[in-house]
Parts: C-alpha cells; structure tokens; sequence
C-alpha cells in the first residue's frame, strides 16, 4: 500500500520513536548500570516490529526478548543486532535452527539439557541459555528444590553456555506487594546457594516493567538485567502500579467520524439492542471495529476523545463499525482518540483497559493489520511495514 493511500484512511495508528527512545532513556537512568533486554514479541506489542528494534538498537539496545522462534528469525533476516532470547521451552524440531543461529533458548526442564547439547554438538556450536526458575508464577520453569542441581547440570555440559537465569513476577503489577517479596526473596534464596558453590552466571534478571516501578530491589544488588516490555512503549500495566516514571505513550489510535444520526427516544443501537436512547440522541458513526483491535468489551463501557471532550461508545462494537453518543460539539469528519496523546488531552491506555475490563496489553497487540501504521519520525523503515 501507498504512503498517500495509509494518509487517506480515516483510522490509523500513530507511532511516536521520539517518545519511545523518551522512555528507553528514563527507564535506563531510574536502574542505572542494570541492562535492559527489550521485549519485542508479537510485534511489538503491537507497535511494528522493524521501526521499533531499529530505534532501541540506536538507544543501545543489546538484548531482546521475543516469544517464538519465527519472531527472533524475522529480527536476525532483518538484520536487528541484538542477542536474542526465546521466552519458554520451544520445540525440538526447532533447536537445530536456533542454536545455529545464536538465538538465547530457555531452560524450563532438566531433561532438556542433554537433548540441547547434542543439537549443539551436531552443529559443532555452542548453545547459550538463560534458565528460568519457577518462584511461585506456576507457568513454567524449573522447580525450586532442584534448581541449583540442574543449574550446575547445565553449567557442566559441553556445548552449553549458561548465559543468564531468570524468574516470572506474577502480580508486580498488583497494589499487594506481598506475594511479589515473597518471589523476591525466593530467588535471592537460590542466588545465595549458587554464590556458596561458586556458581557464577553472567545475567541474573527478574524485574519486569512493573518492578522497575515499584520493587528497586528487583534490579540492583545482584541483578544486572531488566525485562522491560509495556513500559518501553509508554503504558502502566495496571492501574495499581505506581506511576512512579512520567512516560509517554508511543501509540496513539484515531478514526474519524463519518455520520452522524440523530434518533428519537427508545430507539435500539447496534446489534442485540443493547442500547436505547432515554431521548432524542445524536449518535456518530465511526468505520472501527473488532476487525481493527477495538474490543467487543467497549460495548457500553469506554469513552473515546473527541476535540478534548469525552464520549461514551454506545450499543455494540461491531466488526467494522461502532458508534458514539455525542453533542452539538461534534460534527463529521472530526478525529476521534481511543487512547493515547494530542494536543486535546490524552487517554492513558491502561485507564481505557481498566474501563473494558482488561488489560493495556491486550490493546495494543489487538490493534489489526488493517490499521495503517505512521510512524513519526517517518524514515525508510516505514516503507518495509507498508508493505506487509
């Protein structure tokens, strides 16, 4: 697709790289010497893959994290210089094709170890891990009570270099941090047993976004590494975080009113009649929907922005199409933010999250191909994803 056609199309996503590299550098100087690993899966979080990886490698980005092979493949074909680490335990079939290429795999289970080793070997190359422990997230992982065992295990095969080892916050985003000292110190627990057996690992990293908030201890003393994903691109993983670094939203997600109606009192909106006026209503039309990212849990609940004034979304999100109640100050053709930044106001992601009953997350990463991406600063990255 043109450039001028993504300019022409009423619902776009806006990509700011000056606030991302905004928040890189505040997030690098609240942990200091700690090293950040930019978490980059699922494009992005929805933001583009390309523009984003190539900014972070500008701001000094060395290591990324993604969730699947084909993801650190793309980067690597791409050629994104970083060293890439693959979050959980990926598919035998697919170790040969990541050792060869130096993408970091994760060590969930002892039988692993050997299984890694001989692809490794087979390729004569060497297979850099980062191990991760399982304190109380209940995902994935190795358990407590064995891993210091299975740590020098894996330390002491051939082919096999322990590179980092890692564990999951499970509710550093929530108000009660209680559970997360509790993970906290069970880490601490096993770093002091690998320190009593001279165990040394050169990347030890647990802070995620909503640590590096609120939980200092998470990213200092013994660790030297920090995950940071939503954080990076300017959103509070919850509303329960602190918010505690003055960031800036990278996406800003816009459509266009259409049409506007104007219908009698007890009439139905949308499908289901989930919606019916009290009175004579105006309702706008706007050409977004489900199809595009916006969640059918908007229905009746989340208010967009609309020349600095906030607006309900009424009846039913439909697949293409969803509608506004508005006022006299509204007309055809206005912009409309569903969340994000301009010079009107802005609408925090994570608060729009928390009236749809989810998470800033989920929005993000909702937000369809079909929604034209610009990019601000536009350079010729911009091209590649128009493509796409």
């Amino acid at each position: 697709m043109l450039y001028q056609e993504y300019q022409l199309a009423p619902t776009k996503a806006f990509i700011n790289l000056d606030n991302l590299s905004y928040n890189y550098r505040i997030i690098k100087e609240r942990i200091g010497d700690c090293k950040i690993m930019a978490v980059v899966k699922a494009d992005c979080y929805g933001h583009g893959t390309f523009p984003v990886t190539k900014r972070l490698v500008e701001e000094g980005v060395e290591f990324m994290a993604v969730a699947r092979v084909a993801e650190a493949l793309e980067l690597i074909q791409n050629d994104i210089d970083a060293k890439i680490l693959i979050f959980g335990r990926i598919f035998h079939n697919e170790l040969e094709t990541a050792i060869e290429e130096d993408i970091r795999l994760t060590l969930t289970c002892e039988k692993d170890i050997d299984i890694i080793a001989r692809k490794a070997k087979k390729l004569n190359k060497t297979a850099y891990i980062h191990i991760n422990v399982d304190t109380g997230m209940g995902r994935t992982g190795l358990f407590l009570e064995d891993a210091d065992k299975i740590i020098q295990k894996a330390i002491d095969t051939p082919n096999i270099e322990v590179e980092g080892l890692y564990s999951h916050f499970a509710t550093a985003d929530c108000k009660d941090k209680s559970y997360t000292k509790i993970q906290l110190n069970r880490f601490l627990d096993l770093l002091d047993k690998l320190e009593k057996r001279n165990i040394e690992i050169p990347y030890i990293h647990m802070a995620n976004g909503s640590a590096v908030l609120d939980i200092p201890e998470s990213y200092r003393g013994k660790f030297n590494m920090a995950r940071i994903g939503l954080l990076l691109y300017g959103y509070y993983s919850s509303v329960e975080t602190s918010e505690s670094l003055p960031l800036k939203q990278v996406m800003t997600l816009k459509s266009k009113i259409r049409e506007i109606r104007e219908l009698p009192p007890n009439s139905p909106v949308s499908y289901g009649k989930k919606y019916i006026t009290s009175k004579k209503t105006k309702i706008a039309i706007l050409p977004i929907g489900y199809a595009d990212g916006i969640l059918r849990s908007f229905s009746n609940k989340v208010k967009v922005m609309i020349n600095g004034r906030l607006y309900p979304i009424v009846g039913g999100v439909t697949m293409s199409q969803l509608m506004v109640e508005v006022d006299e100050y509204v007309k055809e053709g206005d912009e409309v933010m569903f969340w994000g930044e301009s010079e009107a106001g802005e609408l925090r992601a994570s608060r729009v999250a928390e009236q749809a009953g989810t998470i800033a997350y989920e929005l993000t990463c909702s937000v369809s191909r079909r929604v034209p991406k610009i990019f601000d600063p536009r350079d010729r990255t911009i091209d590649v994803e128009m493509e796409k």
